[in-house]
């Protein structure tokens, strides 16, 4: 009956084990490599692609705006022709050429340059955004590799302490709940492994959409991670998001832009100029004079008169305005960049303290525990309860090492993204368990 008993347990566990020949993990023999994941979103995500198009096309506002008016050729003749001293006039064409007062084709050029690099700020934050989440889906798809490794090999030491207590129970040193209990604990397992597989490729579909790649495209394991050295003062990291941060310098053109359009303004109220030129058809007269049917022409010149001064002050009132409203705006935005930089500064100190004490201190500690109690089962000085309990810890450690440096790069990386610049990374990599002492 006892033989009966755990041959049904083994077939239970073999199934669950079985399940993942079902499910196979969509995994090259090909390292997934950030670099080359970043340059490519860089180089085919639609959203980026939109926003530079953008922006070239705010360069093409510039030659326009500094460019003067079309001239105007108009041609006009004379139903009846009116008679001069030195013929009938028959035909007249003129051509006109209106000149802006002094400094405003300037300042319109000016306006289209400011307007073009507030675009280009607005690409760069696009940019910054899609780095960002590329970043972020990559070490997602690292912690779900390393937690899958992770699982495995737990499953595989808990098959070794299964047939331990098989064969202490067939001995009569242990008990059938024993043999019940770590066979369920490896149906656990390969539960949890299922699940993370099935995140897994979540991941794999939305770094594939980033890349404008089909989401089922299969990706390797991601190359090893280098820790960095997070050692920058508070206040560098202030300055650096003030000078760097893509939607700092955007709000720093939008001023820009509405000062000299605030100079424009004021600059209509001053006349414009345009020169005209006038050649007349005359045709043959009557008189015997030198010149009589040579034809005539005239130069003139003349300002639009600027009158209605009703709406120039009102222009000059929206253009002032504007330009306060865009001053609070940086205000408002250096407020929310600082006190992102301030959260987020804090919260990577505390991801790099988490790391290290689970690499330093828990981990190590709770794999010695283990040792002591698998030690101690084998010697019939501690139950199996316990020697799962100590294995199901080292597991939930390392588990919780590698989401702590996960998150530390992740809450890193976002700090990147507000500072508007890349960090120094340091020489450490993320260790693997193997490295810190497991078996």
């Amino acid at each position: 009956m006892k033989k009966i008993i755990i041959s049904l347990l083994i077939l239970i566990g073999g199934i669950f084990g079985s399940t993942m020949v079902l499910f196979p993990q969509e995994v090259t023999d090909e390292k997934t490599i950030l670099v080359e994941l970043i340059r490519e979103a860089l180089d085919r995500n639609p959203q980026l692609q939109a926003a530079k198009d953008e922006w070239l096309a705010s360069l093409q506002a510039v030659p326009q705006a500094k460019s003067l008016p079309d001239p105007m050729l108009s041609y006009s003749y004379f139903g009846q022709s009116i008679e001069t001293r030195l013929g009938p006039q028959r035909n007249k064409i003129s051509l006109s050429q209106k000149l802006p007062f002094f400094g405003k084709l300037s300042l319109k050029g000016k306006i289209a340059e400011s307007t073009a690099s507030v675009f280009k700020e607005q690409y760069k934050a696009v940019e910054a955004d899609i780095v960002l989440k590329v970043k972020t889906a990559y070490l997602s798809l690292y912690w779900f590799d390393e937690a899958l490794d992770i699982n495995k090999e737990e499953r595989e030491v808990l098959k070794r302490l299964a047939k331990i207590a098989e064969k202490k129970y067939e001995t009569g040193d242990a008990s059938q709940q024993d043999v019940l209990k770590a066979q369920l604990e490896i149906s656990r397992i390969t539960d949890k492994i299922l699940l993370l597989e099935q995140g897994r490729r979540s991941v794999v579909a939305e770094l594939n959409a980033l890349l404008n790649r089909p989401p089922d495209l299969r990706l390797g394991k991601p190359e090893d991670i280098s820790l960095a050295e997070f050692e920058i003062d508070l206040e560098e990291l202030y300055e650096t998001a003030r000078k760097e941060r893509p939607e700092m310098r955007e709000v720093r053109y939008q001023i820009e832009r509405n000062e000299k359009k605030l100079k424009l303004a004021k600059k209509n109220f001053f006349p414009d100029l345009q020169v005209m030129f006038d050649y007349i058809d005359i045709g043959e007269g009557t008189t015997s004079h030198p010149d009589d049917g040579r034809n005539a022409w005239m130069g003139s010149i003349g300002i639009n008169i600027p009158l209605w001064r009703q709406k120039l002050r009102a222009a000059e009132a929206e253009a002032t305005i504007k330009l306060k409203a865009s001053q609070e705006n940086y205000e408002n935005m250096e407020n929310e960049t600082l006190s992102r930089v301030n959260e987020l500064f804090f919260e990577v100190k505390t991801a790099q303290d988490q790391v290290k004490l689970y690499k330093y201190s828990l981990l190590p500690q709770a794999e010695q525990a283990l040792k002591a109690s698998e030690v101690g089962y084998l010697a019939g000085k501690v139950d199996f309860l316990s020697l799962l309990d100590s294995e199901r810890m080292v597991l939930q450690l390392k588990i919780g090492y590698f989401k702590a440096a996960i998150d530390f790069e992740k809450s890193l990386a976002r700090l990147e993204r507000v500072l508007g610049k890349e960090l120094p990374r340091g020489p450490d990599k993320i260790d693997h368990p193997t490295d810190t002492g497991g078996y």
